[in-house]
């Protein structure tokens, strides 16, 4: 009878240790995804008052921009004549540079708001990994 009551706690006291694993794992793994959320959250707020701030830098430059091609169209009058042409040159300008700043801004912008490269998300990928390995102490392995 006392070997009976020995293993019964034996039992108990294991299934109790492997539901507090199985608890742990699962308070890990969230405590994963919520770091890997305000990383992502951060990292938004990042891009969008980046996008914000190339925005109003972008319509002052653009002020700055006109004005001066505006200078450019008188200060050429005596080389070239008719005003449809001038300004048609300064079109050109006007389409080219913009398409050039906006090109690089929005490889930047893609760069900056990517969360495939976050550090949270390469972490939370290892520890599912983890997980599903069984968390064998010869089996678990880090994010890099």
């Amino acid at each position: 009878m006392d070997m009976q009551r020995a293993d019964a706690g034996a039992t108990s006291s294991l299934g109790e240790v492997v539901r507090r694993i199985g608890d742990d794992v699962k308070t890990i793994a969230s405590d994963e995804l919520q770091l890997a959320k305000i990383e992502l959250s951060r990292g938004m707020k990042t891009a969008a008052a980046d996008a914000a701030a190339i925005v109003l830098g972008g319509v002052v430059a653009l002020i700055g921009f006109g004005m001066l091609c505006v200078t450019a169209v008188v200060a050429l009058e005596p080389m070239i004549p008719p005003l449809w042409a001038r300004m048609l040159i300064m079109a050109a300008i006007y389409l080219v540079a913009g398409g050039a700043v906006a090109a690089i801004f929005t490889r930047k912008l893609k760069t900056d708001a990517n969360p495939a490269k976050s550090d949270a998300v390469e972490e939370a990928k290892a520890t599912v990994e983890n997980i599903k390995r069984g968390l064998s102490p010869d089996r678990v392995q880090h994010a890099k």
